[in-house]
């Protein structure tokens, strides 16, 4: 047989190539360490005849005869490391954690692992081998192992947590794909957060418990965390923590974990003597129970300043417990210098808290793009690595695929073709439509953390960067066909995702994206009709098409997410925000400005601008203008200057747009093109503060008493600044009781 090595194994087992020509296409995930592939074909067991059994792990077995039933010809033998049944092979097994060595030839299958967790895996990947095999596979031999323990998920995020469905499908998808830790600690969980002191209730119990058995069949690690806040000093707050510790052990749960974090008023040193103390009265007193682990109240680079809390809670915390880490900031993929940071701190190797794909700070945005980012040395770096996810469990699936394959074998980890196996992995009989989906919902729009995502609707950027500007200057009856086919691809995967919406779990859970994504489509559509009808200078068609893309743009505008009664976050699902939604919007906005310039018929049937886009002067109380005397330089600020330049008066004209992004009004200076921040200051330069439309656009309101004035209000910094001015430059600030904002006039050139 011949021996592939990764990473080269990689792009090829994803392909199909490292088999013969009559071998069938596989995909195993994550992608095994080293793979040697023979000449002879293997039919898929009917039935098998199974050796060593008896005493093999019982998960491992149960999961192969639920697959393949006894009683048939095809001779299994299964075993680990020390067993008799492959003592053969023991020579074959990895002397690593959870390795497993697998053999499948026409003879025999061998499944023998280094542990009973690495029999366990041996068994899912040959699940998996004859999954795709379509009834014939390749011999094949595998010589497998992770590159870092604990690997899997925290249900951290706030919101809607897991049901209990969701968590027991979650836990047979985690074994499938030897992910084998998972923190419970979703934040809206009472009994976890708020009333951590209570006992669960008899219900909730009972479903715990089923999933810790669950877990335990899967051989997913389950740990149960508590977020008790500063209630941590006095003897009443510690003898609470060990009773419910104990309930919870009494329920099954072996492994614990304490959170600290988004809490204030936080104390390093009293925070390790409370973990210690658990450690003394609760930890060691149970010969099962695992050490702790910790999130802290500083956990990101960002928030940790020089590191003295941290460095104090290195310092004082016992050795064994692990402290968790988010990175750089909140939301941040992990690099090596990230943990190089924090190590020396912590006096330990982090624990990887990874903030993906979890959408709680977006939340109408599903994060359905590839997983990249980390570092490939990372996880051996760590002492453990957990996603996590968004509160839409299945969604999670294929970054959490992803996620698997990364943290197993991330020397081999390819993010887009991950992304490309975990999309049919997830959906399938139904890849095309799904990848489109996921395709549209990549970006995470404007938010807090500033994390973006540029990947979104390759498709689409593609001919907006071909016809795009071409669109704005007249007729393109080549690129109207375009994006026309385009949007109707887009309609089409939706309804073909909206037929398995009532059967699939997955598009039963996002079907309020699904739905906005075909109205994106049927609005995209309904505005290249309006640039046909532009150009064609057919009114009637114009506005017939406007008021249908107005109806459909209304409709998606009321789609609501998760808005039963008693739910804790409801969404209005975005889709496209990065390229497609600015683009139909932008492009409406243009044509029924050009369209208000050439015809009276039913204008009144379009919103009317509080300004319409165009060049300005800004025109203070004292009647200054405001102008950009250090046009070319770098930052400074506007400033209020007496008289007109006549010299360059573009360094007192401002281009004034609306944002199709945040529908909130752009200033841009004419000279020089910078913008305005939220500081009322020009940038300093693109890296430090680039132009973000959430942050550096504004509204725009007129004086309702008529007086002809403008307010100008920033859309950052919670909308709640108003343009003032200070001396010779505007200074935003909230305004004082009474205090009159409709200070500015817009004059043309």
């Amino acid at each position: 047989m011949k021996s592939i090595k990764q990473p080269l194994l990689a792009a090829l087992i994803a392909l199909g190539l490292t088999q013969p020509l009559m071998a069938r296409e596989v995909t195993v995930n994550p992608l095994p360490q080293t793979v040697k592939w023979g000449s002879s074909v293997v039919a898929t067991p009917q039935g098998i005849k199974l050796s060593g059994g008896d005493k093999a792990d019982p998960d491992a077995v149960a999961a192969l005869v639920k697959a393949f039933p006894t009683g048939g010809k095809t001779k299994v033998t299964i075993g680990s490391r020390g067993d008799k049944a492959v003592k053969r092979v023991a020579s074959l097994i990895p002397d690593k954690a959870e390795g497993y060595y697998l053999s499948v030839t026409p003879k025999e299958i061998i499944i023998a692992g280094n542990d009973a967790k690495g029999t366990f895996y041996g068994v899912q990947t040959l699940l998996q081998l004859m999954n795709g095999a379509e009834g014939e596979l390749t011999e094949v031999e595998i010589t497998d192992w992770p590159e870092s323990a604990n690997r899997g998920v925290v249900e951290g995020f706030y919101g809607n947590p897991w049901s209990h469905t969701d968590r027991l499908r979650q836990f047979d998808f985690y074994g499938a794909n030897k992910l084998d830790t998972y923190i419970y600690g979703p934040k809206d969980d009472p009994y976890h957060h708020s009333r951590w002191r209570e006992p669960y209730p008899a219900e909730k119990a009972a479903e715990l418990k089923e999933l810790a058995q669950a877990a335990a069949r899967n051989k997913v690690w389950f740990v149960w965390a508590m977020h008790p806040g500063n209630a941590i000093e006095t003897q009443q707050d510690r003898n609470a923590a060990i009773r419910k510790l104990e309930q919870m052990y009494e329920m099954g749960f072996r492994s614990f974990a304490i959170f600290f974090d988004d809490i204030s008023n936080y104390d390093a040193k009293l925070q390790a003597d409370y973990l210690n103390y658990l450690t003394d009265n609760f930890v060691k007193r149970h010969t099962d129970v695992t050490p702790l682990i910790m999130c802290p109240s500083e956990y990101n680079k960002l928030w940790a300043g020089k590191g003295e809390y941290l460095k104090t809670l290195g310092a004082e915390a016992y050795p064994e417990i692990r402290v968790m880490w988010t990175g750089n900031s909140v939301v941040d993929m992990i690099n090596v210098p990230d943990i190089e940071w924090v190590e020396p701190l912590i006096q330990r190797q982090p624990f990887i808290w990874l903030n993906w794909p979890v959408n709680d700070y977006c939340i109408d945005h599903l994060l359905m793009g590839p997983l990249y980012g980390n570092d490939q040395e990372t996880p051996a770096m760590t002492s453990g690595f957990v996603l996590n996810p968004m509160e839409y469990a299945e969604a999670s699936t294929v970054s959490i695929y992803s996620g698997a394959d990364f943290l197993w074998n991330s020397d081999a980890y390819n993010p887009q073709e991950s992304w490309e196996r975990a999309i049919k992995t997830v959906a399938p009989g139904h890849e095309e439509a799904f990848r489109t989906f996921c395709t549209y919902n990549v970006d995470l729009g404007q938010n807090t953390h500033r994390l973006r995502r540029t990947e979104e609707s390759p498709e689409l950027k593609a001919l907006i960067d071909k016809y795009g500007a071409a669109l704005s200057a007249g007729a393109t009856p080549e690129g109207d066909a375009a994006f026309k086919a385009e949007f109707a691809r887009v309609e089409a995967a939706a309804d073909e995702l909206l037929a398995t919406a009532d059967t699939m779990p997955l598009t039963s859970e996002i079907r309020p994206w699904i739905e906005v994504m075909k109205l994106l489509a049927q609005r995209g559509a309904k505005a290249i009709d309006m640039h046909s009808a532009l150009v064609a200078d057919d009114s009637v068609a114009f506005v017939n098409a406007y008021l249908d893309y107005a109806a459909l743009t209304d409709k998606s505008s009321r789609v609501e997410s998760r808005n039963f009664e008693g739910t804790i976050k409801s969404a209005n699902p975005v889709v496209g925000s990065l390229y497609a939604e600015p683009f139909i919007k932008g492009h409406v906005k243009e044509m029924t400005s050009t369209y208000r310039q050439r015809h009276s018929y039913r204008d009144d049937v379009f919103p009317t601008p509080v300004i319409e886009n165009g060049v300005y002067r800004i025109v203070g109380p004292d009647g200054a203008y405001l102008g950009n005397p250090e046009a070319g330089g770098q930052g400074g600020y506007p400033v209020w200057q007496a008289a007109e330049d006549d010299v360059n008066p573009d360094r007192q004209l401002w281009r004034i747009s609306l944002n199709p992004e945040t529908d909130r009004y752009q200033i841009i200076n004419a000279k020089d093109r910078r913008y305005v921040n939220e500081l009322g200051a020009f940038s300093n330069n693109e890296t430090s503060n680039p132009f973000e439309p959430a942050w550096h656009t504004y509204v725009i309101e007129r004086d309702p008493e008529g007086s002809g004035n403008f307010a100008i209000r920033n859309g950052g910094m919670g909308g709640s600044y108003y343009w003032m001015t200070d001396g010779d430059r505007i200074k935003p600030r909230r305004l004082n009781k009474g205090e009159n904002p409709y200070l500015f006039r817009f004059t043309g050139k």
